[in-house]
């Protein structure tokens, strides 16, 4: 059977070869004996020849030879240039299959969580009490809806990034791999992990170190970085403030290796100053925005982050569910100033 893989034709290049005819040497012995025996100097039939051969046969001979490279060279030029151009469309073509990969994985919400909880757990790895951050997971994975396999995948990927013996290295390379760089997904990502991380949008020094070096190795902005911890995690809590009373579904355990831990959180409510500046900063406005900023604002938001709208632009799953999360936040931090500014009217 023939190899598919040998049926790539070369390309065809005409080469001419340089060949020594002899004309000239023949010639000059022919001319040489007849001189010779005309003049009885039989030498004649000796330079005859050689005289043929270097002034005829010997320059002929190097001009073909010349050509012969000069064609040899541009022969293997453009071997070297459609070699050249096929390995390029090669690499474009694993290019995209790397990327139409990475955005069925990025719009996997299995994948999503997992990535969410590994990063949640090599975050908290070194925090001794972690009941409060259970809390917190478990809170987080019933806000999503997870199903039972996705969130076994969730308690699996947590509890194995809290192991010291978590290879960080392996799992940024195969996040690199499956996922790629996107800005939107790891900034997301990186939230929901800050909020695990935290309590009372405050998060321990120590575990803040380990987000911010995990986050620069998955290729986060520091820009990204700065927006995470400026808002604290307030996008993640006023988006579970939207469906808080419609999640009530019972969770699995992240802590398996840690049954007998005290889990009851010490969060306190967020002060309505601090409240106040989330919302506002949920938004994009500063303390001094009018009640009408905040309406143009909100407008200009959920006309951006709607899920019907993000749908019929035919945007990606992944996108449609990040972009969810934020337009819940925009609603609920609207909501609250809106009852705010109508209070102090």
């Amino acid at each position: 059977m023939p190899n598919s893989t040998s049926n790539k034709q070369e390309p065809k290049f005409e080469i001419t070869k340089a060949k020594l005819s002899f004309l000239g040497t023949a010639i000059g012995l022919f001319l040489g004996v007849i001189l010779g025996m005309i003049t009885s100097h039989f030498l004649f039939m000796l330079f005859g020849p050689l005289l043929g051969f270097f002034g005829y046969d010997f320059p002929l001979y190097k001009r073909d030879k010349i050509k012969e490279d000069q064609e040899t060279k541009a022969a293997l030029e453009l071997k070297a240039k459609l070699e050249a151009e096929e390995l390029k469309k090669e690499e474009k073509r694993a290019k995209s299959q790397l990327q139409k990969a990475q955005k069925k994985n990025r719009e996997n919400k299995a994948s999503l969580y997992e990535n969410i909880y590994t990063i949640a757990g090599f975050i908290l790895a070194t925090q001794k009490d972690l009941g409060p951050y259970i809390k917190n997971a478990e809170d987080t994975i019933a806000h999503f809806g997870a199903s039972k396999e996705e969130r076994r995948i969730a308690v699996e990927a947590f509890n194995r990034a809290l192991d010291t013996s978590f290879d960080v290295g392996n799992y940024v390379f195969t996040y690199m791999t499956n996922i790629g760089k996107n800005r939107e997904y790891i900034e997301y990502v990186l939230s929901v992990a800050f909020f695990i991380s935290s309590v009372d949008g405050k998060i321990d020094f120590e575990a803040k170190d380990r987000l911010i070096d995990i986050a620069k190795a998955l290729g986060a902005t520091n820009a990204a970085l700065n927006r995470i911890f400026k808002s604290n995690g307030a996008e993640e809590r006023f988006a579970r403030e939207f469906d808080k009373r419609s999640k009530s579904k019972d969770v699995a355990s992240f802590d398996e290796n840690n049954q007998n831990k005290q889990s009851n959180s010490n969060s306190s409510s967020t002060s309505n100053k601090d409240k106040t500046q989330e919302a506002l900063e949920i938004l994009g406005l500063d303390k001094n925005a009018t009640f009408d900023d905040v309406k143009k604002a909100h407008k200009k938001m959920m006309l951006k982050y709607h899920p019907d709208r993000l749908a019929a632009q035919g945007l990606p799953e992944d996108m449609i569910t990040i972009y969810t999360e934020k337009a819940k936040a925009v609603q609920v931090a609207f909501d609250y100033l809106k009852k705010l500014y109508s209070d102090y009217a």
